[in-house]
């Protein structure tokens, strides 16, 4: 894991200058992400190439898997961030057919995978990455990034240069881009949208989407698409013995590490099944660790705390040791700056600033690598409350007989009321865009402090994309659509980023590509049933896990009291002075008067997303954005 930089000059560009001025600006754009990377450098200038890493060592520690790496006659150069978790597996295919390794380490065998079958190789990798290849033979640059987009990849291009980047900040010390994306910026206020669509925050700062191939030859530059959900039949195959088996395997590939390997641990039943398997592996002996460090955050006295499911669960656990922390709206006001600014684009809530603080722990404690339960509520229907009104069309569509039994269910087993499940079948109905307009003005309230010019200027941004949702496949088309293109992304964003920002890389067995095709081919009963979420995950870990979790029908993840840290006095002082700021004052996106009265009003304030107004209003001023 670690972070990569790179500058491709085009029509002889930067030619006249010394290589002492080309390694001056990868210099600072490896400064500038140091914390992805704090146990090593690697430079590579080689005109009109320009490479920068920075290494967080953790597969082969030694100095020969250093970055950037070479072929055997270094016609090939390779910079990479992440992990190709079934490196071990692809190694004897490529010695067989004569290829020699003088490391022990991933990035070597994605150098010679490329070697043996070009940009098909990544097809063959099971993991997390971004990285580049140059080669100098045929002048062409070559970069990925893996299928869900777990590790970043962004970049900026005009007629003189490609730079790209693991992070937005270290591109903006080689480019002064100052602009924002008025589009991404009226999504994420109206919506908390950050969407996959190739587009940053800042203007002509772009990211490589998931599951992307992006090649430069004779300074073209095209991007395709590589990989996509794909069919299989189960039909015959024993499901619970076929997903035990697949999570027993990404949870043990995810140990491979020259380092500790912890795992956070909520109080629901993503994070508690990793927790479960860890444990399991440690008392057979398959992973290094005899001990395996659970880290959690708590909330005591607060309606969402999950105290009582991570303790029961730990205890429950011989190899599990449980360690717990509570952030407070002090530790939010002290950190504040820093973490809006290394997070590089607003987030949605304050759930990631927990995660923060998780990571500032885990990193004070000497652990760099942690493993999590994500993802395993996109693909097998987590979010209920979601997902409940596509659900019940896709029942009418297909199964009508069990429409009604289904919308008794939904309200027995999640606490739904009728008028609730028949507002989200409403939802389900309308775009995408409407839907979500209409929570914007008239749940949240959103729209009506927004300037009404900024609105009607950005409202056709959001990409709609006709959902068929009275088809066979609407509710599993709903969720790939949330997974490769909505809301996943700002999730496994903000992750990489806390994550990173503390030298801790991040890895989620549940993102496994089998395991997220699996979820897509098996019947729909497996992911939700007479009610019940999640229902293939429950029926394998049934007994694993307490009663509390396995049945719990919540959905938390380190929920934040972030009303109540409002209520402290010093958080009240701080945010009624960004509130009456100048930089607050002088944006014309929106109506400085209402924003002040919502969050003055406190029976106003609660549901009004007041933390999307701060965190952009920080954003825009730690990155000194002038065009709002």
């Amino acid at each position: 894991m670690c972070g990569i930089n790179g500058i491709l000059y085009f029509n002889n560009f930067n030619s006249d200058k010394p290589d002492s001025f080309l390694e001056e600006h990868i210099l600072k754009m490896n400064a500038e992400i140091s914390h992805r990377g704090p146990d090593g450098e690697g430079v590579l200038i080689n005109y009109p190439l320009c490479f920068g890493h920075r290494r967080l060592s953790i597969i082969d520690l030694s100095i020969e898997a250093s970055q950037p790496m070479f072929n055997e006659d270094k016609s090939l150069a390779i910079i990479y961030n992440g992990e190709i978790y079934n490196y071990l597996e692809l190694i004897p295919g490529l010695q067989s057919k004569g290829h020699k390794f003088k490391t022990k380490s991933d990035t070597e065998v994605i150098l010679h995978s490329y070697e043996e079958y070009g940009q098909d190789c990544v097809n063959r990798f099971n993991g997390m990455w971004a990285f580049a290849i140059y080669d100098f033979r045929k002048k062409i640059l070559f970069a990925s990034r893996d299928r869900f987009g777990v590790k970043p990849f962004y970049y900026y291009l005009d007629n003189h240069q490609f730079v790209f980047s693991s992070e937005i900040k270290s591109l903006l010390k080689v480019k002064n881009i100052t602009e924002a994306n008025p589009g991404k910026v009226y999504d994420y206020l109206a919506y908390g949208y950050r969407t996959n669509n190739g587009d940053t925050f800042f203007n002509r700062i772009k990211e490589l989407k998931p599951a992307h191939n992006l090649l430069i030859e004779n300074e073209n530059v095209s991007i395709n698409k590589y990989w996509d959900f794909k069919e299989a039949d189960y039909t015959g195959i024993d499901l619970k013995k076929e997903f035990e088996e697949l999570l027993y395997d990404s949870v043990k590939i995810r140990f491979r590490s020259d380092v500790p390997v912890s795992i956070l641990l909520s109080g629901g039943i993503d994070s508690g099944i990793i927790a479960v398997i860890s444990n399991e592996l440690a008392k057979r002996n398959e992973i290094f660790e005899r001990e395996v460090k659970a880290y959690s955050a708590v909330f005591p006295g607060f309606k969402s705390d999950e105290s009582k499911q991570i303790s029961e669960t730990a205890a429950s656990l011989q190899h599990i040791k449980s360690i717990t922390l509570t952030p407070t709206a002090e530790n939010l006001l002290e950190n504040l700056e820093g973490f809006v600014y290394g997070m590089g684009e607003p987030v949605f809530s304050t759930t990631s600033f927990a995660h923060f603080l998780l990571m500032k722990e885990i990193k004070n404690q000497k652990v760099k690598v942690t493993l999590n339960g994500q993802g395993a509520d996109e693909a097998w229907c987590g979010y209920g409350k979601y997902i409940a009104g596509y659900f019940l069309l896709n029942l009418l569509r297909n199964n009508p007989s069990e429409f009604i039994a289904e919308l008794r269910n939904l309200p027995d087993k999640n606490g739904f009321s009728y008028s609730y499940l028949l507002g989200q079948i409403a939802k389900s109905i309308l775009s995408r865009k409407h839907a979500s307009y209409f929570r914007a003005k008239y749940k949240e309230k959103m729209i009506p402090v927004l300037r009404s010019d900024f609105v009607n200027s950005n409202y056709d941004y959001l990409d709609n994309p006709e959902l068929k949702i009275f088809s066979t496949s609407g509710l599993n088309d709903y969720l790939k659509y949330n997974i490769q293109y909505q809301g996943f992304n700002q999730i496994l964003h903000y992750e990489d980023h806390s994550s990173m920002q503390n030298s801790v890389e991040i890895r989620s067995p549940f993102i496994d590509y089998r395991i997220m095709e699996m979820a897509f081919c098996v019947p729909l009963k497996s992911k939700i049933e007479n009610g019940v979420t999640k229902k293939l995950l429950r029926d394998v870990f049934k007994g694993k896990l307490p009663a509390s979790v396995i049945e719990s029908k919540s959905k938390i993840g380190f929920l934040t009291p972030f009303e109540k840290w409002l209520e402290d006095t010093e958080a009240k002082k701080f945010t009624g002075f960004l509130l009456n700021s100048e930089s607050f004052n002088n944006k014309k996106i929106w109506d400085q008067q209402k924003i002040r009265k919502f969050f003055n009003q406190k029976k106003h304030a609660y549901g009004f997303p007041i933390w999307r107004i701060i965190n952009l209003e920080l954003w825009s001023k730690l990155y000194r954005i002038s065009n709002l």
